[in-house]
């Protein structure tokens, strides 16, 4: 289901067709309608389920949304927050966000008695290594993990999370700690289209 919409979603970016001569809000509706199709690109993750006797690691995704990002160098004549849209120099070059990472195991808690679905929000700050960040940047935040175990009871975790990224901010690898005995740690590919 996911890859059916992924290729939909392709599929209606390559048929856009943008010309110089439209006017300003055909643009805006289209740059919108591309970014948003974008964002459903899922970053593959792996996560870790145990019980404190068995353990498996099992595939999954986690989506990105950044509603807010305060960026700290921006010019001076413009808005240092941005919305949802954000411009991947402001950034990359030293920024703290507020996000939220909806995700899903392709297969059920088998030993952590949770379900595969759960919902992750918290803050990070990004920094830039090289060029600006650029090349590389870095990000420490702390999140907290919304989910439930199969009797519905509320089992929500917090966790930190460290990452790294290439080619703008738009690739990189996310690690976090989870500070819970049912599932310790998720690694993620991070894929994120401004």
């Amino acid at each position: 289901m996911i890859f059916k919409l992924i290729i939909t979603g392709f599929l209606i970016f390559l048929n856009l067709n943008i010309g110089l001569s439209q006017d300003n809000k055909e643009n805006k509706t289209k740059e919108y309608i591309t970014w948003g199709l974008m964002q459903m690109i899922p970053s593959p993750t792996l996560f870790q389920d145990t019980d404190g006797k068995n353990a498996r690691v099992q595939f999954g995704f986690k989506w990105q949304i950044i509603p807010v990002n305060i960026a700290f160098k921006t010019n001076k004549y413009i808005s240092n927050t941005q919305f949802f849209m954000i411009n991947p120099v402001r950034r990359f070059t030293g920024s703290i966000e507020a996000f939220v990472q909806p995700e899903i195991t392709t297969a059920e808690y088998k030993y952590s008695n949770i379900k595969s679905f759960g919902v992750s929000a918290g803050s990070r700050i990004i920094f830039p290594l090289v060029e600006y960040g650029e090349n590389l940047c870095g990000s420490l935040g702390m999140k907290y993990t919304f989910r439930k175990s199969f009797n519905e009871v509320n089992k929500g975790y917090t966790g930190l999370e460290a990452g790294i990224y290439l080619f703008g901010g738009m690739i990189g690898l996310q690690y976090t700690q989870n500070f819970n005995s049912r599932t310790n740690y998720n690694v993620s590919l991070y894929i994120k289209y401004f």
